[in-house]
């Protein structure tokens, strides 16, 4: 009777123990650390590289999935990342990237202010994984991409005017239905 107790309490010990998990610490990332859910429901982050200008995308086990070289503008820094997917701008394998730079001038010239003032110049950029263009809208940093009964829309909010005469305006993209 002894001995089925016992292996009774082992087992039911070892059934425990399986069933239970425990949270395991995989590592540390600096702020450029971002996740994606991508188009097909795969999740992965991106890390940004400045002195290389490279953009890497991580599968979830840490295992590099891609590297992108990022064309940014001249007199540029990077803003954000904004969303990386396969099929959602046009329908090719590539992966495309969609990101923002950021462009500080100081001038002081401005009607009404007695000091300088920093007109910030933003750029959104989409490109495929051979950093080919697949779009560029000037004074604008974010995106939005709408569906409704199988028709998409991208939709890039811009900053138009200068200084405090800013306005918002939002241009209108047809982008290619799911596959």
């Amino acid at each position: 009777m002894k001995d089925k107790h016992f292996i009774f309490m082992l087992l039911l010990l070892l059934t425990h123990t399986l069933n239970f998990g425990q949270i395991i610490y995989e590592g540390t990332h600096d702020e450029s650390f971002k996740t994606f859910q991508m188009d097909n429901g795969d999740i992965k982050y991106t890390k940004y590289n400045k002195s290389e200008q490279t953009v890497s995308v991580y599968n979830l086990d840490h295992s590099i999935w891609k590297t992108i070289h990022l064309p940014i503008p001249k007199e540029h820094t990077l803003d954000e990342i904004k969303s990386i997917s396969q099929n959602v701008f046009n329908s090719d394998t590539l992966m495309e990237l969609a990101y923002s730079c950021v462009e500080y001038h100081i001038t002081n010239n401005l009607e009404g202010t007695n000091g300088n003032y920093v007109d910030i110049q933003f750029t959104l950029n989409i490109i495929n994984e051979k950093g080919e263009m697949i779009l560029k809208a000037d004074n604008s940093n974010d995106l939005n991409i709408v569906e409704s009964n199988g028709i998409r829309k991208l939709l890039i909010y811009k900053h138009v005017g200068q200084g405090f005469k800013t306005s918002g305006q939002i241009d209108v993209y047809s982008i290619p239905e799911k596959y």
